[in-house]
């Protein structure tokens, strides 16, 4: 007999190629026969064949391998398909096959996002889907991003999008560890978030944790340890600079101050430098992560816990975050029964209150700070109001928090016949904060006259503790029925959303001891109140939904959604409680007509999606329908004779009256694909209407109110339109696999009604004190829209000087200074002469993403790029200001008197060259930047076998390592409230990041 007629008993073990599991379930046949064989759920097989021939594995959602049989031991690894359109989809009380989808829905998966250290899994969606434009609020440890999802969705409450966790919605980012996230579905149109109601307004974020893998137990061990730095910042006067500077001053009569060196020798001997007392050089980040999975095939289990650990590149700052999450799934015929449990704790220290801008002002001939010391020294110029070393003080002061979260979920569904599943859930999550600010005591010596002051009020301890509680439930009716070529779906869902939020704020003042941080080491005016700076006070929110949901396709190429929901919300008066709100989607899959077939080879899939959806919002504080009236008011209501009179006042406005913001939007897409699905493409332009805007208007203080001034109202109207597009590339070329990915986002953002037609502007974007907002709500205009002087240089020449004293509000201005244009053409220099100067909100962003697979190597990279938006750089506004910047060396001078830059002065006049609300210090804001890179090599197969592991990977990483810009700041990424994107008052600046590690899998 023939070798090649040998039968053989042909075993082995069938793995993914990407994360080398064992794969259960995989059907297994000899090319041209009826012989086949399935794995195990250890992925191990079994099959009587013979020398030559052909095995054909094959698995839903992985591309089919066929293997020549050449001995006994055959061990395959199946790769991903390329075919993607049977993808589950989640969308909200359910999920979809990708093909079935009628919405705007985008899918992260989780080795989108694993190649991420970060505290913060949203930072990493940055660029990856279209639509939802991501900003890193602060590079301080522990921060969130902010997400905004198809541009503003609200000019007073919140824009962060709901996120729901395995179905549970939850209160702001849940502070998930990538580690934990199977995928990530985003809900874009108003007709795929009005499932959520007025939790979904902003958008929905739906995320899927791990869940277990029907096998023996897998264990999976990821460990990293890197490095991070800063780049340049803004630049600083050295000692010889500065007293360059300061007599320049002092010799052109605008300062009244010799430099600090003439009154103090000693000081020219130092020379301080910003960097010395606050930043940390290569501070830390360590992630570990260790995962548990398996099950059988009706048990399955997923377990995680993962250590998060970052230094912050900021002095006292730090984030470390301890997670852990077990997950359970019971399968039989008719039920179907998901539990999990987390628990989170992390510990938050912050940068103190200041120290940035502390530190700028600290010049470099001051004596050296000793945070030891709690002697602070003046400057001998008189007095001792005007201490120096109050960097010395940021030093010392703590801000420390420590937030433990629990969460929970049990869902169970059961099969009522075959049509009919009723499907319930019920989650919990608590939430408890403690935060423990202390500045501390200190004396002011004054040097001059040997004078001490000593105020204990300046000194104090303050505990915050706040406990969130979220409990939601929702029970559906789902019925599910074929008619021959008709598919019917309807739904019928009831739930009940209730969050509890209690705080509690205690303060003192005299800390007796600087070692003693803790609230009884104070010792004067204590005082206890709930609310206040830390957050929204206490109260129990409650929203009811009522949902009903009709779906239908014909043999899957017309497809039609339908659904109204119903919400009730405890923050309206009893006759605006309740609103109705309807969506419905339609598709239409082109690619499966008749009239396609000749296409079908090259453009496979091509589908058109419609949408139309109605969402109400409620972003306003709880019981504004309810008046609050404080008894024991005094009163003068005779100034002659000071009379003083006893009375009621207002705590509070109310306004029963206040409805729905109601938002009204409109989809259209196109989803195609190519050549097998190698390249797919996506579509969606959008328009969404906002109508009845909710704001919290200022009322005059002649209303009687002692307290908070402000009313809600139904203020104006808003708009979002954009375009959105997405494409993807995939392909196999022997033992290469390559995937990239590219996303354009354009969104324009318009308020077209406001209540009144006038500026609202907002004062939390002043760069410099006392100088008045610089951003603004208006008609025409987007929200947070810059309204600033325009700036033509400076007055060089003693004819410019005569003629620009001919405006009355500038009849004192002298050579030097900056001249301000008269936009209005009233003849003066007046606040009206403020205009549009553009946003903070990019015109266009733009992601591109690459994950590349040869043999044992990966190689992976993220691009971003911000494009069209405009930054106000208040950290060089402070620097001149305060006289710190090195470009001062160069300001006007009689010797200098062609210089750009205005005269700095310690006068009126001087504080008008450098006003915050002017295009001086308005900067390009575009950027591209590298957000991470990762190249890793995994240990072969016959290598790993021998020492007993699955996968041994190692790799090397770079996050924001390059960042190509025209800002003259830190960082041209700047977060804020929406009012005040774009405006950089003296942010936490991001940091790169370079980091080794190693991942295990047994």
């Amino acid at each position: 007999m023939s070798v090649q007629a040998q039968n053989l008993t042909v075993t082995g073990t069938v793995t993914g190629s990407e994360d080398g599991l064992p794969i259960p379930g995989v059907a297994i046949v000899i090319k041209g026969t009826n012989t086949g064989s399935v794995t195990d759920f250890d992925g191990n097989y079994s099959i009587n064949a013979k020398v030559g021939d052909m095995l054909q594995f094959s698995y839903l959602g992985m591309e089919n391998e066929s293997v020549k049989v050449t001995g006994s031991k055959l061990n395959v690894a199946m790769d991903s398909s390329l075919e993607d359109l049977e993808e589950v989809v989640v969308i909200g009380y359910g999920t979809v096959k990708k093909k079935e989808l009628t919405g705007a829905v985008a899918q992260v998966k989780s080795e989108d996002i694993e190649q991420f250290v970060t505290s913060d899994v949203s930072s990493a969606l940055q660029g990856q889907i279209a639509g939802v434009n991501v900003v890193a609020s602060s590079g301080e440890p522990g921060a969130a991003a902010q997400v905004q999802i198809r541009g503003v969705t609200s000019i007073s409450g919140t824009n962060e999008p709901l996120y729901v966790i395995d179905g549970v919605p939850q209160i702001g980012d849940p502070g998930l560890s990538p580690n934990e996230i199977e995928t990530i579905d985003v809900l874009k149109d108003g007709a795929s978030t009005a499932v959520y109601g007025t939790r979904g307004a902003a958008g929905v974020i739906l995320i899927t944790t791990k869940r277990g893998q029907e096998g023996r137990m897998s264990v999976t061990f990821d460990s990293s340890y890197g490095i991070q730095t800063l780049g340049d910042g803004i630049p600083l006067m050295n000692t010889a600079e500065q007293i360059y500077y300061e007599t320049a001053q002092f010799n052109n009569g605008v300062s009244v101050f010799q430099p600090g060196p003439f009154n103090n020798v000693t000081w020219l001997n130092n020379d301080n430098k910003f960097d010395d007392y606050v930043l940390v050089n290569n501070a830390e980040t360590k992630r570990h992560n260790l995962n548990f999975t398996g099950g059988t095939k009706n048990f399955t289990y997923n377990a995680v816990v993962g250590l998060f650990d970052q230094d912050g590149q900021l002095i006292n700052s730090r984030f470390k975050r301890i997670n852990s999450r077990i997950s359970t799934t019971y399968k039989s015929e008719n039920w179907t029964i998901n539990g999990s449990l987390s628990f989170t704790t992390e510990k938050r220290a912050r940068v103190s209150g200041g120290l940035i801008n502390s530190a700028i002002r600290y010049k470099p001939y001051y004596p050296k700070v000793d945070p030891d010391v709690d002697v602070v020294i003046t400057n001998g110029n008189g007095g001792v109001t005007t201490p120096l070393n109050l960097l010395a003080l940021a030093l010392k002061r703590k801000d420390d928090s420590n937030r433990d979260r629990f969460q929970g979920n049990l869902s169970l569904s059961r099969k009522l016949g075959n049509d009919v599943t009723f499907t319930t859930r019920l989650g919990s999550s608590i939430t408890n904060d403690i935060r423990n600010i202390f500045i501390p005591q200190y004396t002011l010596f004054d040097v001059t006259d040997n004078t001490t002051e000593v105020d204990p009020t300046k000194s104090s301890v303050t505990a915050n503790t706040i406990r969130a509680t979220v409990l939601s439930w929702d029970g559906s009716l789902n019925y599910k029925k074929k008619f021959g070529n008709h598919n019917v779906g309807l739904q019928a869902t009831a739930a009940i959303d209730e969050r509890i939020r209690e705080e509690f704020t205690a303060m003192k003042q005299g800390v007796a001891n600087n070692n003693i941080t803790v609230l009884n080491g104070a010792t004067v005016n204590p005082d206890v109140f709930s609310g206040g700076d830390f957050g929204n006070g206490n109260y129990t929110e409650t929203v009811v939904g009522l949902l009903g949901r009709f779906t239908y396709d014909y043999k899957g190429k017309y497809l039609l959604s339908a659904l109204v929901r119903r919400d009730g919300s405890s923050k309206f008066g009893a006759a605006n409680r309740w609103g109705t709100f309807p969506s419905v989607s339609l598709a239409w899959n082109v690619s499966d007509e008749a009239f396609w077939s000749s296409l079908k080879r090259t453009v496979n899939n091509f589908k058109i999606r419609a949408s139309y959806g109605e969402i109400g919002y409620n972003g306003f504080p709880n019981y504004e329908y309810a008046p609050v009236l404080v008894q024991d008011t005094d009163y003068i209501f005779d100034e002659t004779d000071g009379t003083v009179e006893f009375g009621t006042a207002i705590k509070s406005y109310a306004n029963r009256d206040v409805v729905w913001e109601t938002s009204i939007s409109r989809n259209i897409g196109v989803d195609l694909s190519f050549l097998k699905n190698k390249i797919t493409l996506t579509a969606d332009y959008y328009h969404t209407r906002k109508e009845d805007m909710l704001f919290p208007v200022q009322l005059p203080g002649s209303g009687g109110s002692f307290y908070d001034r402000t009313i809600t109202l139904n203020v104006g109207n808003m708009t979002n339109k954009g375009l959105e597009l997405a494409a993807n590339y995939r392909t196999k070329i022997g033992k290469s696999k390559l995937t990239m990915g590219a996303t354009f986002t354009k969104n324009e953002n318009k308020v077209t009604k406001m209540f009144g037609s006038t500026l609202i502007y907002n004062n939390n974007a002043q760069l410099v004190n006392g100088h008045g907002g610089s951003t603004v709500i208006a008609e025409g205009y987007e929200v947070g829209a810059y309204f600033l002087y325009e700036t033509d240089g400076t007055i060089q020449t003693q004819e410019e000087l005569d003629a620009y004293r001919q405006f009355p509000s500038r009849a004192n201005a002298r050579l030097g200074d900056l001249k301000y244009v008269d936009y209005n053409g009233d003849g003066d220099i007046t606040l009206d002469d403020r205009y549009y100067h553009g946003s903070g909100l990019p015109e266009f962003e733009v992601g591109y993403n690459l994950r590349w697979n040869y043999k044992s190597w990966d190689f992976s990279m993220n691009w971003y790029a911000s494009i069209g938006s405009d930054i106000l750089n208040g950290t060089s506004a402070e620097t001149h200001v305060r006289g710190r910047h090195k470009n001062l060396v160069n300001m006007w001078t009689l010797d200098n008197p062609t210089s750009g830059i205005p005269i700095h002065a310690d006068d009126a006049q001087g504080a008008f060259n450098y006003r915050g609300d002017t295009d001086y210090w308005l900067e390009d804001g575009d950027y591209l930047r590298l957000k991470q890179v990762t190249l890793g090599y995994s240990l072969p197969n016959d290598v790993t076998e021998k020492i007993g592991i699955s996968k041994l990977r190692m790799y090397l990483s770079a996050q924001n390592a390059l960042t190509f810009t025209n800002y003259n700041g830190y960082d041209p990424e700047i977060g804020g409230n929406v009012l005040a994107r774009g405006v950089d008052k003296a942010k936490y600046p991001l940091t790169a990041l370079y980091t080794f590690g190693v991942n295990l899998k047994f």
